[in-house]
């Protein structure tokens, strides 16, 4: 298999392609670390594959697979088995482009595997079959790879949402996202719907910065994250629930920072003073009346 440079994997990025830039540098780490032999991993992805005991020959980030586009990853084994890997970040259903790729499969030799790699919240779509970020991180979890520990590390906040956030990472990292979604998956159940919700950056501060969510099949009218204090604005934030149709528990003044935003439903645990937990969010989503 060819050497590969972690650094320059983690700056490739292929514009036109179904993956967003944070999805994008997921999969680089991930097939990084299945180039540098790493055996439960690969042994994961063999199984899940059905490619046995046969040894990795390539791994390839966004390949272009003829008409129906850019792919996340493709794997191929000695024996010249393929796996074609669509990856996710974000609970999201199966993208509409998976059957392009399935038709682009039925013209190859060996015919491929499909792995949708994602949090496993739904079952993948035959022929598709599931792999989940936790099962990397079992994966990896005893590797003694250092760099093996750090991508287990990341996995675990800045994807699954998991340990406590500094209001220096929510503002500059993925993990205020991630934690958000997780929080109210574990309220709400796997039919939660979440989308990441933020103001543009102005000189590195937010108005805003969540989770927009619904708890169920609905649209999503619910809204939870940090919220600057004031107006121009400040280094400080407070951490809010906002409702757009449904009175909230312990109400709040709708803060300045969300402009003309017109969702009437507030509620808060004021500044935030100290790193950002699952349980201060669980706070707060207990406030919506059931």
């Amino acid at each position: 298999m060819r050497r590969a440079n972690l650094f320059t994997m983690l700056s490739a990025f292929k514009p036109g392609g179904a993956a967003t830039p944070f999805e994008n540098y997921c999969t680089s780490a991930l097939a990084y670390l299945l180039m540098r032999g790493h055996r439960m991993l690969h042994a994961l992805f063999a199984q899940a594959a059905g490619a046995g005991s046969e040894p990795l020959a390539d791994v390839e980030v966004q390949p272009r697979l003829g008409d129906a586009g850019i792919a996340d990853l493709l794997l191929t084994y000695e024996g010249g088995k393929r796996v074609v890997v669509e990856v996710q970040v974000e609970a999201a259903p199966p993208p509409a482009h998976l059957a392009a790729f399935e038709e682009v499969g039925r013209g190859w030799y060996v015919p491929p595997a499909y792995l949708l790699l994602g949090l496993g919240l739904e079952p993948a779509p035959p022929p598709w079959r599931s792999l989940t970020w936790w099962d990397v991180v079992d994966a990896l979890e005893d590797d003694p790879d250092p760099l093996a520990q750090e991508f287990v590390e990341f996995l675990l906040q800045d994807v699954l949402g998991q340990g406590p956030v500094p209001l220096e990472q929510a503002l500059s990292t993925n993990r205020l996202y991630a934690l958000g979604a997780a929080a109210i998956r574990r309220r709400f159940g796997a039919k939660a719907r979440c989308v990441n919700s933020a103001s543009p950056p102005m000189q590195g501060r937010f108005r805003y910065l969540g989770t927009t969510f619904s708890i169920g099949d609905g649209s999503p009218t619910f809204w939870i994250g940090i919220v600057n204090e004031q107006v121009p604005l400040s280094e400080h934030y407070h951490l809010m629930l906002a409702s757009k149709e449904r009175p909230l528990q312990l109400p709040a003044p709708k803060p300045r920072a969300t402009g003309n935003w017109n969702w009437p439903y507030w509620t808060g645990l004021g500044r935030v003073v100290r790193p950002v937990t699952i349980e201060a969010y669980d706070e707060l989503l207990r406030r919506i009346p059931t």
